[in-house]
């Protein structure tokens, strides 16, 4: 996997701001919902199935539209698509604490869902068409998005400890509306002409887009790629759900549940930034293997630590390093090998993402009803590790994946 050096690309600071925080507030107002979404559902006292139904409704659109919109900013601007997308996101939040109705919540979750994602999809998109894939500026934006992670959860916590709903919603609200301010300050596009205007079949969603990002799986690196993407998101589903319910059980307050969440983001800073010497010695196919499989056994083994902040904390810490080291790993090789279909690329690898994020938290509740909180870790988190060995057994058979970056 080749890397563009700094001295052959330079981009504005202007642009890579924009690009990263667009990024942020897009991947990161997640880390506000983990913390607000749960205990919403214990306010209005939702059951553990339609808990998990009101946190996984936030993916469904996504899931279902994410191919449309890459092919969407591929054609019509990334820019032009991500502005209509984050004005509804500026809106939403506002509207569940009027709206204190379980079937509410699952609408406007899946409304603020498919805005988020929207902006953190062109972010990466960003990188591939402006950045040409290169792991430094992929490392770099994954880098700020680690001081979202940190300050969401926390700042979160103690609006809803404080504020009540109205604080934490409102919390949400700031997120929505720097999505679309973000979005506003990325580049337009070249010159070339009059905009042409956009018709009402140029928004409907092309069967043909949908057949051409299956096709991008015949690239083993893509393929790699999407099914790393949707282990790590399946241990972030475990994790953006039960896992903040298990800690408001033991029991923590909002406060503590968010410095929890956020204190990973701490050593996240560190493996966003060690991607650059990283892939130069070693196989970014393989970091991104093994960072994903540490990332799902740090959140699997989370009963068996008896409820102790600290060692809580110390898992949370390894859990963030490796998620931080994935995020930039799978950015930069999808972007260098989807050619000029990055927006498409970026909606295949979203498409499996969200359909996980939708399904483990459900499943989970399922899981929850069934057998119990504490062995619903171990059900869901041990199918995913033997999941992440199988990865591994394709990557070692696969000719060309087990390669170390440049070669």
């Amino acid at each position: 996997m080749s890397e563009p050096s700094g001295g052959a690309l330079r981009i504005p600071l202007s642009v890579q701001l924009a690009v990263y925080a667009t990024g942020t507030f897009g991947n990161t107002i997640n880390n506000v919902v983990i913390v607000l979404i749960p205990l919403w559902a214990l306010h209005l006292g939702a059951s553990p199935l339609m808990t998990g139904l009101m946190i996984g409704a936030r993916h469904l659109l996504t899931t279902i539209f994410s191919i449309h919109g890459g092919a969407l900013m591929d054609r019509l601007g990334t820019r032009r698509v991500l502005i209509w997308f984050a004005l509804i996101g500026a809106v939403t939040p506002f509207l569940f604490p009027v709206m204190p109705w379980i079937w509410a919540v699952v609408v406007l979750q899946m409304l603020g869902g498919i805005s988020s994602s929207f902006g953190w999809m062109g972010a990466q998109a960003m990188i591939g068409q402006t950045m040409k894939g290169s792991p430094i500026y992929a490392g770099r934006l994954a880098f700020t998005v680690r001081a979202g992670h940190l300050t969401a959860p926390l700042v979160t916590g103690i609006a809803w400890d404080h504020l009540g709903p109205w604080g934490g919603f409102s919390v949400l609200g700031i997120w929505g509306a720097g999505i679309l301010v973000a979005s506003l300050a990325l580049p337009k596009p070249a010159d070339q002409g009059p905009r042409q205007p956009v018709a009402a079949r140029d928004l409907m969603p092309r069967m043909s887009d949908y057949l051409d990002a299956v096709r991008m799986m015949a690239v083993p690196a893509i393929l790699l790629v999407v099914m790393a993407s949707t282990l790590r998101m399946s241990g972030q589903g475990m994790y953006g759900s039960f896992y903040v319910v298990y800690l408001e059980r033991i029991p923590f307050t909002g406060t503590m549940i968010g410095a929890l969440l956020a204190v990973g983001s701490l050593v996240g800073f560190a493996g966003a930034l060690s991607i650059g010497p990283l892939v130069r010695r070693y196989s970014p196919n393989w970091l991104l293997i093994l960072s994903v499989a540490l990332g799902v056994l740090c959140i699997t083994v989370t009963p068996l630590l008896g409820g102790l902040f600290l060692a809580l904390a110390l898992v949370a810490a390894v859990r963030g390093g490796a998620m931080a080291l994935a995020q930039p790993l799978m950015i930069s090789i999808l972007a260098q090998s989807a050619g000029t279909g990055q927006g498409m690329g970026v909606g295949l690898r979203t498409t499996a993402n969200r359909l996980v994020s939708f399904a483990i938290p459900v499943l989970m509740g399922g899981v929850v009803e069934l057998v119990g909180l504490e062995p619903s870790f171990y059900i869901i988190g041990g199918t995913l590790i033997a999941l992440c060995f199988g990865l591994g057994l394709y990557a070692q058979w696969t000719p060309g994946l087990g390669s170390k970056a440049g070669d």
